[in-house]
């Protein structure tokens, strides 16, 4: 299982990279083109649902990582017992507000269906929005790993 999170982290690595690095081609092609006076219609959309798949994706990489912003200047003050369980209760209310982002996520995907970009008209706005309850459902195991380790009194997971 262990080998096939570290796998699964990788793929996800791979997609937000290439999301971000494709995104900025995309627009940089658009604006080219745009100067030639040929304007590609659909490169703000692909730009928009790669640049939203990667700011998911990487907002659960920098999770994993432990490159979040924070402020533990409380936190920090803490030691050992206590600051377990302040460390478990931030990680069950964050929990709680990603079912809620996984649940509402999926209810506005299915909404958007029928939905297609502007710029092309064949590809459903489904995709942008389901990089939510996607990224979502990623950050909870995130979250379940980091309070696995908690409990075990073990480094936090930082694999990248």
């Amino acid at each position: 299982m262990k080998k096939f999170y570290e796998a699964f982290c990788k793929i996800e690595l791979t997609l937000a990279i290439f999301g971000l690095v494709t995104s900025v081609a995309v627009i940089f092609l658009a604006a080219m083109l745009r100067t030639l006076g040929s304007p590609i219609n659909w490169g703000t959309d692909i730009a928009l649902l790669l640049f939203t798949w990667s700011t998911f994706l990487g907002a659960d990489i920098a999770f994993r990582a432990n490159k979040l912003v924070n402020v533990d200047i409380l936190f920090n003050r803490l030691f050992g017992k206590p600051q377990k369980v302040t460390k478990l209760i931030i990680y069950l209310i964050c929990l709680g507000f990603l079912a809620a982002m996984v649940y509402l996520g999926a209810i506005q995907s299915v909404k958007t269906w029928s939905r297609s970009f502007q710029g092309i008209p064949a590809l459903s706005y489904t995709w942008v929005t389901l990089s939510v309850p996607v990224s979502c459902a990623s950050m909870a195991v995130t979250t379940l790993i980091k309070m696995h380790h908690t409990l075990k009194d073990q480094d936090e997971c930082t694999t990248i």
